[in-house]
């Protein structure tokens, strides 16, 4: 019987076809979500082709088929993350009542894709200049969309109208960078004991809920309360 990938597993299915069952397409997806997995867990330096290889039970030759070095694969890894974030994301705004169920609910959706997520690997990322010229640019289009939300919120009641929003995603995005660099220097820190859940509901409590209406405040304690 021909060796099969050893299990991999999407939206609760197993892949069970064999390598040669494969197409290059689900070959280079499911390199791609192992090495995710693997760079987030442990680390991108941590972790080298072999290893990756090994978790899958391929050779390291099928890796390189699909990917020229590691950079590339790191590079991929990051656009099929974003791609299903984006998706989870716009299913989430599709399903949302206001402008405060999409921004308390895309706050979630980030903080909890953090759980899993090795610190160092955001201090390794700084070493590829290109992705992070990359995430800037996504940064730079994520405060666009706050902003155009926050707009929204205004009309709808839920923002007070005399908040400087220049002034708080300034704020918000330094105190964001202090928080990550902080642990990303010292795992001891006095940050380290906090999850990302417990430092994204600070931000929710000390920013979002700083901008809010009485009605939008209502709306976020009822929130927090519900995801204690």
């Amino acid at each position: 019987m021909t060796k099969s990938f050893r299990s991999i597993f999407a939206n609760g299915m197993e892949y069970t076809k064999t390598k040669e069952e494969h197409t290059k397409e689900d070959v280079h997806r499911i390199i791609t979500e192992k090495a995710f997995e693997l760079f987030t867990s442990k680390g991108i330096k941590e972790v080298k082709m072999d290893d990756i290889a090994s978790e899958l039970s391929i050779s390291k030759r099928t890796i390189y088929e699909q990917f020229a070095d590691k950079e590339q694969l790191l590079l991929e890894a990051l656009k099929l993350h974003n791609r299903k974030m984006n998706a989870e994301a716009k299913a989430r705004i599709r399903k949302a009542e206001h402008v405060l169920d999409i921004i308390l609910s895309l706050y979630s959706l980030y903080f909890d894709s953090l759980k899993n997520i090795n610190i160092k690997f955001f201090k390794e990322l700084e070493r590829y200049p290109s992705i992070s010229k990359q995430h800037r640019k996504k940064d730079h289009n994520n405060d666009k969309r706050f902003l155009a939300w926050v707009e929204l919120g205004r009309k709808q009641g839920l923002f007070r109208d005399d908040a400087n929003l220049e002034i708080l995603l300034y704020i918000l995005r330094r105190d964001l960078q202090t928080i990550f660099s902080t642990r990303c220097k010292d795992e001891e820190n006095e940050l380290s004991k906090y999850t990302p859940e417990e430092l994204g509901r600070a931000l929710i409590l000390f920013y979002l809920r700083g901008i809010s209406t009485i009605k939008g405040q209502e709306i976020i304690e009822e929130y927090l309360t519900k995801t204690k």
